[in-house]
């Protein structure tokens, strides 16, 4: 045998045991259905149901606070000075809110009806009570506004569609 061939041959022989060594490692001839049934999973923990209390309504009636200070009508003034802010916040940290006063009456059903009036025309009008010296009024008012501007605005269309003459008010907290 020629030297050649010889070597050729041990070539051939290394490059088998070489391919038997690395393809193995490189390709993964397992079965891919095969299940593996040597691994263990852990036992399911101990897991203890909670009870969660129910919520309750609270005994009485519910206080709202600072809230009810800044909705409260039968403290409201007129406003006069326009030096003060169309929006934002005032002394007290609240929002300033706007409202009309469209109209204030002895009878509560013509209050009512100037409240629907409003309303069908697209107004957010409701009726609030006021007792000066000693008589009760009925006053409707529509709002509230964040913008005084917006007040305004809804003032000068109240009185010309409904012949009043509506009073610009800010919530005092």
């Amino acid at each position: 045998m020629s030297n050649g061939l010889q070597q050729r041959i041990i070539g051939a022989l290394v490059l088998g045991a070489l391919g038997l060594i690395v393809l193995p490692i490189v390709f993964d001839f397992a079965d891919p259905l095969k299940i593996d049934r040597q691994s263990r999973l852990p036992a399911a923990p101990e897991i203890a149901p909670i009870e969660v209390a129910k919520a309750q309504r609270p005994e009485g009636g519910a206080k709202l606070g600072k809230i009810d200070s800044l909705f409260n009508i039968a403290e409201s003034k007129p406003v006069v000075d326009v030096s003060e802010g169309f929006y934002g916040l005032n002394e007290n940290d609240l929002p300033r809110a706007w409202v009309l006063q469209a109209g204030s009456f002895e009878a509560q059903d013509k209050a009512e009806g100037l409240m629907q009036r409003l309303r069908k025309s697209g107004f957010k009008a409701f009726v609030k009570t006021a007792i000066v010296e000693s008589t009760t009024f009925y006053r409707v008012y529509v709002g509230p506004k964040a913008d005084k501007r917006r007040a305004i605005a809804e003032k000068s269309k109240i009185d010309s569609n409904f012949a009043t003459d509506a009073i610009v008010l800010q919530y005092i907290p």
